[in-house]
């Protein structure tokens, strides 16, 4: 039972944190309208496979990060920069509106090695995991045994693929009914990354 529990926390857990616009989910819309599902789908693998490991890191060291919390402000911080960065860089997409799809394209050629380059920059994804295990395992819910971790992340890697699914099926009927450009998804990706910018300016000063 406690096994099947630690599989049920850590998909719910990552399925739910994915609910709301967020670079990644808005990455897997825009891959979808431009190049399909089949390349959003290996998008979501990236992605995925990257969460594994940050959700496995996180559980596992739960203990050390407790007693380091200087090690989050570090993640934080590098966080900062990122964001900051990526709100530039697709801002800078969106107002090229005249160029067409192809540019995107080229630079993309393997979503799945972008799934797993951008779920790497979101260095949010640790803390994340560390205060859902956390908090679960103060309550007893998360035994930190390594059959337990081991569901707790194939969860986690599991819930996350399944959001970003529903995600690319959710542009498919966008498209359909013709309702986003491609080009917008790079604003909205410009003000959820300058607001996740922002939001940890605040956590780390």
């Amino acid at each position: 039972m406690a096994l099947f529990l630690s599989f049920i926390f850590g998909f719910s857990t990552s399925f739910l944190g994915m609910v709301f616009p967020s670079m990644l989910n808005m990455t897997t819309v825009k891959i979808s309208i431009e190049r399909g599902k089949i390349n959003a789908v290996k998008f979501a693998l990236g992605v995925s496979t990257i969460v594994s490991l940050q959700a496995y890191i996180a559980v596992f060291f739960t203990k050390f990060l407790k007693e380091n919390p200087e090690f989050i402000l570090v993640l934080q911080k590098v966080a900062l920069v990122i964001f900051a960065l990526l709100s530039i860089y697709f801002y800078t997409e969106f107002k090229k509106e005249n160029k067409n799809t192809s540019e995107f394209k080229q630079k993309c050629k393997d979503t799945f090695l972008v799934g797993l380059f951008l779920s790497t920059l979101n260095m949010f994804a640790i803390p994340f995991y560390y205060g859902i295990s956390t908090v679960l395992n103060n309550f007893g819910w998360l035994k930190l045994s390594q059959n337990n971790i081991l569901l707790f992340v194939i969860g986690s890697a599991i819930g996350t693929f399944m959001m970003l699914y529903s995600y690319s099926n959710f542009a498919k009927f966008l498209t359909k009914k013709n309702k986003v450009k491609s080009n917008k998804l790079s604003l909205v990706l410009s003000v959820v990354t300058g607001v996740l910018a922002v939001i940890t300016t605040i956590k780390v000063f």
